[in-house]
Parts: structure tokens; sequence; C-alpha cells
């Protein structure tokens, strides 16, 4: 991870499966513990759509899978009358379960979940959807369509408003009309748009910047086409965020490139979110220790889209990193509430509540985001930390060793300073030592970012190496917001008092922090 890995990702999910170590709600229920207890009963018109199944086998079409759903969902989602899932809520709820409409309504909690399936050869497209009832599993609706390519945009429009009048009733006037609003006219630049998003959904180098292309495609065909532009910079804002080289594109550049396409998107349409939260991202990019106009372009956009978890949780992030812990919580909660599934959610709204000083929450948040995703290596990490500190030396070892496991190559740090703390919590401050060594090879080549530092810290420092703790906290850069949220961890207690310490938190303090 670069310094300039700033960002609104601090728990990434990249490297091999581990099995996950034992992990508990406070009420000794399975995480994650926003469905501890009893659930509330679905709501009477709530849906979710399943990922189409791809009868073709054809990879090439793959992107059609998550396309269709996407779009469906997101069209039905402008009908009040209705409670549509999120569609990365339904691609959690769908993560490593057969793919049957029972299974995958119970863990969305709805009513109804779509299926369908489509075959696509040539220049024509064949699909088929059900509307299922829940719990009976009883099909309330089903039609087959098959139509030129072409038509993709209207066939969604028939298909969203067919599922809204079975599950809703006769539509009113102003919702068929809101039904028949299309993003573009031109089904070539519709294509490019939904095999972008496939793209962007990787979270990947490579797939971002096709996914970069495939929007520019889109716009080529459209320049009208605002979501796309809004894409664009989404894009570009998080490959800046995630600190990765863009070949041949220096970083200020693709900042620029970024607000380039925010600028185009909001001109065309202000009220789109994912423009504001590409605003806000690139914003605090630019100016990560005063913010200038992050935080409100970032609180824009769930309010805009409230249905966006995306968006309520990059809000979170900021609001923890200014200081403001409730605000923050209350943002996770929001976008945990739309998608329970998000373990990247419930790993950040832990690192509030250790902030807070709540290590009970923050260990059944870390609980249910391992319990969810078991390649979440920095959550690992922090639940060593939180082990110690509540005083179970073996829950903490096993996650240090754990973290070790999934760290990818280049960043053992995740698991080699964590293993420190736990060794030198046992008394063997000679093996932390050696570990702390081990970590600090690659930072031979390559600077301390914040984020490195808030294991590499508190790792030296439990190993008696306090000085040496302290050499590299100055060292860190940039100094700015994330830095300055990074130092109010708990585990650098033991530096709290140190001039030097104190120092580098004041020229990180963003304006309007405590």
């Amino acid at each position: 991870m670069t310094d300039r890995a700033l960002g609104f990702f601090i728990l990434l999910m990249l490297s091999p499966p581990v099995r996950p170590v034992l992990a508990q709600c406070p009420d000794g229920s399975a995480p994650p513990c926003a469905h501890a207890a009893t659930a509330p009963a679905p709501g009477t018109n709530s849906v979710g759509v399943m990922l189409f199944d791809n009868i073709t086998r054809d990879t090439a079409y793959a992107y059609l899978s998550d396309g269709l759903a996407s779009e469906i969902a997101t069209t039905m989602a402008r009908v009040p009358r209705l409670e549509v899932r999120s569609p990365g809520a339904v691609r959690s709820a769908q993560r490593g379960v057969v793919p049957d409409p029972q299974v995958v309504g119970r863990r969305l909690n709805v009513r109804y979940v779509v299926e369908g399936d489509f075959q696509r050869g040539g220049d024509r497209i064949r699909i088929s959807v059900r509307l299922v009832a829940l719990p009976s599993g009883t099909q309330r609706w089903s039609e087959g369509y098959t139509r030129p390519v072409v038509d993709l945009l209207a066939v969604q429009e028939e298909i969203a408003s067919a599922v809204a009048t079975a599950i809703a009733g006769q539509l009113l006037p102003q919702e068929r009309t809101v039904l028949a609003r299309r993003p573009t006219d031109n089904p070539r630049a519709y294509d490019h748009f939904l095999r972008a998003n496939f793209y962007l959904a990787q979270r990947s180098p490579g797939g971002v910047l096709r996914a970069i292309e495939e929007y520019r495609e889109a716009l080529a065909l459209d320049p009208s086409f605002d979501r796309a532009e809004a894409r664009v910079a989404l894009a570009y804002a998080l490959y800046a965020s995630w600190g990765w080289d863009y070949p041949g594109v220096p970083f200020d550049t693709m900042l620029a490139f970024g607000f380039r396409a925010a600028d185009h998107a909001l001109a065309l349409d202000s009220t789109l979110a994912d423009g504001w939260m590409a605003r806000g991202i690139l914003l605090y990019l630019r100016y990560p220790r005063t913010l200038d106009g992050a935080i409100a372009a970032l609180e824009r956009a769930p309010r805009l889209d409230p249905h966006n978890a995306e968006a309520w949780h990059q809000y979170a992030f900021l609001l923890a990193m200014v200081g403001r812990y409730d605000e923050s919580v209350t943002a996770y909660r929001r976008a945990l509430a739309l998608e329970p599934r998000r373990a990247i959610s419930w790993g950040e709204v832990a690192n509030a509540y250790a902030i807070l000083r709540l290590d009970t929450l923050a260990l059944a948040a870390l609980d249910s985001a391992v319990a969810l995703d078991a390649e979440i290596y920095s959550s690992y990490a922090m639940r060593t930390w939180v082990h110690l500190r509540l005083g179970d030396r073996a829950a903490a070892r096993a996650d240090a060793l754990a973290a070790m496991q999934v760290s990818p190559v280049g960043e053992e740090y995740f698991g080699l300073a964590p293993q420190a703390a736990v060794a030198a919590a046992e008394g063997d401050t000679a093996v932390a030592r050696r570990l702390m060594d081990r970590a600090l090879v690659p930072f031979a080549t390559r600077p301390l970012g914040p984020v490195p530092a808030l294991f590499m810290v508190p790792g030296l420092s439990a190993a008696g190496e306090r000085d040496l703790a302290l050499h590299w906290i100055e060292r860190v850069e940039p100094r700015g917001a994330l830095l300055w949220f990074v130092l109010q961890f708990p585990q650098f207690e033991a530096l709290r008092g140190e001039p030097r310490f104190q120092r580098v938190v004041a020229e990180s303090r963003p304006p309007g922090a405590n």
C-alpha cells in the first residue's frame, strides 16, 4: 500500500481465503450482529432482484448477469411504494450460497425475489423472468422476452413495470413516468455502460482501467450520458484513493481527470449521487489536511440517494477522520441497514468504536466483518489489539496468525506487527523485536503512509522500541486528516504523552477536530 492509499477503504479485501476465527455477537448469536435475535418482518412490498443466470455460459456476456439485475432494481427503486434492496445487498446475499430465491430472500429479509436467466446469441437476446413470493416460494408472475439486443432498454423497462405492478398493484401515472425514464437512448452506449459497471465492481487496477475505457466509449456515443460521466469521475477517485499507479498518468493528472468528469456530470445533472461522491473523494485527496469542500460533497451524496450504501460508507469515513465519531457510527449504520452483509462497513464502524474506547462493540463489529469475509485481513489485525485490551491473549494470537496468513505479498506487516504485540504481551520482547525487524523491511525503499503506521508504530512501541516508534511517526507522510485519525487509536496510548508524538498530531489535525 503506497502513501497515497489514504483511502476510504482501510479494510482491503485481497488475498486467499482462510478459515475465520470463531466469531460471535454479544448475545451469543452468529454475526452479522445486525441480524442478532429477531429480525423485523419483511415489508409488504420488499423485493430483491437476483443476478441473472447466463445460460449460454459464454463469459463474454458475464457483465449482463449483474447488469440486468442492477438496472432493473435501480429502475424499480424509483417507485416509492416498493422497498427494493440495493444491488450491493443482493450480491452479498448471493455470495457463497446456492442461488435459490428462498435462501437469498431470507438473507435479504424480503417478501419477494425476482430471478431470471438470459441467453444471448448474435444480435438477439432471450430473457426469462420470474417473481417468487416468500416464504411459500410460489411463483407470482413470469414472462419471457426474445428481442434484438438494441431493445434491451425497453425490455428492462417492461420487466420493471410488470414486477412493480405484480407487487404493488396498478401503477399511478407518475410511477409509470419514472419507470420509463432511461439513462440514455443509445443502446450501444448503454451496453458499454453495463460492461463498465461490471469491471468497476471488480475493484482491481485492471478492472477500473477497463471500466474507464468502457465509460469513455459510452460517452463517445452519447456525450449527454450523465451517469456514465459520473462513473468516470468515481472510477478515477477510487483508483487514486487506493494508491494505484495509473500507467503514464501522474497522481495530480489523475485527480484533474476525475474533477473534469465530476464537473461535467454535475453540470448535466446536479442530483447525481455518484458525481458528488466522486467529487468528495477527489477533494479529500487534493486537500488531505483541510478537506476543503469534501465533507459537504460527501454529505450531499447520500442525501440525494438515501439507498446508496457506498455513499453512506464514504460519508461515515470522512466524519470519523475529523473526529465526529457519533455521527460517523450513525452513517455507517445507515450503510449497514441497506447492506447488512457489507463486511467493510462492519470493519470501519469497529474503528470508530475502538477510538471511543467501546471495545465490546468494536469486537462485535469485527466479529461480523470476519464472519462475512474471511479475507479481510485488516479486521483480523485490528481485532488482535481489541483482544489484547480485553485480556484474551489466546484469541489475539489466533487473529494475528490469521492476519499474517491472508495479508498480501509486501503487506505482511498486517500480521507481523500484531504478532509482535502479542509476543510482547506474553513477555517475549526479543521475539517481538525480531518480528518488527521483518515488518520494517519494505519501508527501507518506500515511505510509511498513515495506514501502515496504524500497525507498525504500535508494534514497535509494544516491542519496547519507543524511540524507533517515534522516529517512524515523524516520517509518516502525508500529514493530514487520515494520519490524525489513525493516531487517535488506543494502541498509541503509550506514546500519547511524548512531545514528538503530540507535535505530529498537531501538524495533522484537520480544522474543527477536537
